[in-house]
């Protein structure tokens, strides 16, 4: 733990401008939670979520926890104040906080605060004071949905004297795929289950149904490029420019993976069209006019996938390994990835095996592949359909969480 400690207070200086930006940024932001400052907190589970996409995957799980438990009070952490947001959105009935950062005495300070006996941290949010103080505290710990790529696993094998004390810590890993299981048994983690993704429980809001984007765009091909990261943004946009020659009302919606990037993004669309919206400032109705919108919104990522016609999942085309494709899946919609894809290793590969997704492993390939869908509606169909039916046969990840986890 020292080596981990010294690294964390080389760090400071960068979490503690990290926090200075959100708090500037965001004026519901509560730094001194951050700090570990707690307001008193009584909760019977505690659920920790990093960001916006943890809330929004574990929400199957908390809606048939409180069915089976109605009076359960609930606690949700998050490191961000999008996720906080969105945990406002979700769950109003929830206590919420921001997780200290993994200082031993921040940590140790909100521990002090809190009166709870379980802990369900969502994926693989594994800080290590945080475990340890938890353990000591007598919390149950397990971590759902949990994943780690072969490119992690690797990773933490090189310091194994560190990883090892630190994957004995949780009371259960219940894990995404059999391939994540085993590493984390490699690793010496003490009970691993293979529940399957809580990500393919997720029921699409009636909200996307009923607002029905897609219906006002038209008969217009719409693609989105999902998630994006830098030097991915350029590919979509030059992409979508090859399409446009062949299909000239197309129209791509770009969603940058952070809001940061929102005003960056939208300068470097303007320089490839002219015709460059914003969702922020033009409703869907409104879309007919443009060549790109650019999703500058949280929380609405299922509002854009609906509508689409197809989906690239962004993370993919660079050495980030890709986001999750189980939502355009659940809507129906073709998957394009790039050739980075081990985030989500299994699923994906399952998806390509099924005829639900196409890897395309560069530039020209995802141009190709647009064009192909962008002129035969019928084969969108095909694959979209074939997506959907694998996200269905997927689901019950939940009720075999639910029956694991012990609540009381």
């Amino acid at each position: 733990m020292w080596l981990y400690r010294f690294t964390l207070l080389l760090l400071t200086p960068t979490i503690l401008l990290k926090i200075r930006r959100f708090q500037k940024k965001y004026s519901h932001y509560r730094p001194k939670e951050a700090l570990g400052f707690w307001p008193s907190v009584s909760a019977d589970l505690w659920v920790h979520c990093a960001s916006v996409g943890e809330v929004l995957a574990v929400r199957p799980l908390i809606v048939q926890l409180r069915e089976k438990h109605p009076t359960c009070r609930f606690l949700i952490t998050t490191m961000t104040p999008t996720g906080a947001e969105q945990v406002e959105k979700s769950f109003p009935f929830a206590e919420h906080r921001y997780l200290p950062m993994d200082w031993r005495f921040s940590v140790k300070r909100a521990l002090k605060r809190l009166t709870c006996k379980h802990l369900l941290i969502i994926e693989t949010e594994l800080w290590p004071n945080l475990l340890f103080q938890a353990k000591q505290q007598g919390l149950r710990v397990d971590i759902v949905n949990a994943r780690l790529s072969e490119r992690s696993f690797l990773r933490y094998q090189q310091f194994s004297h560190v990883s090892r004390p630190l994957f004995k810590l949780p009371d259960s890993f219940l894990a995404h795929a059999k391939s994540d299981a085993e590493r984390f048994e490699a690793l010496g983690a003490k009970k691993v289950l293979t529940t399957g993704s809580i990500k393919f429980d997720l029921s699409v809001s009636p909200d996307v149904l009923q607002d029905n984007w897609r219906e006002q765009l038209g008969s217009r091909f719409v693609w989105i490029a999902a998630s994006t990261h830098q030097g991915e943004d350029e590919i979509a946009l030059n992409a979508h420019k090859a399409l446009l020659q062949k299909e000239s009302d197309a129209l791509l919606l770009l969603v940058p993976r952070h809001p940061e990037r929102f005003d960056t993004v939208y300068a470097l669309a303007k320089q490839y069209f002219e015709k460059v919206g914003l969702r922020s400032q033009d409703s869907p109705d409104q879309w007919s006019n443009f060549d790109v919108v650019i999703g500058d919104s949280m929380g609405e990522m299922m509002h854009y996938y609906q509508a689409s016609d197809l989906a690239f999942v962004g993370g993919s085309l660079i050495k980030r390994g890709g986001h999750n494709p189980i939502e355009p899946a659940l809507l129906g919609k073709v998957i394009l990835v790039g050739p980075y894809t081990f985030n989500f290793l299994d699923i994906t590969e399952q998806l390509i095996q099924i005829k639900g997704a196409i890897r395309c492993l560069d530039e020209i390939a995802l141009e190709d592949a647009l064009i192909s869908f962008a002129s035969n509606p019928s084969l969108c169909y095909r694959v979209g359909r074939a997506a959907q039916r694998f996200a269905e046969k997927n689901q019950g990840a939940v009720t075999r969480v639910l029956s694991e986890i012990d609540f009381r």
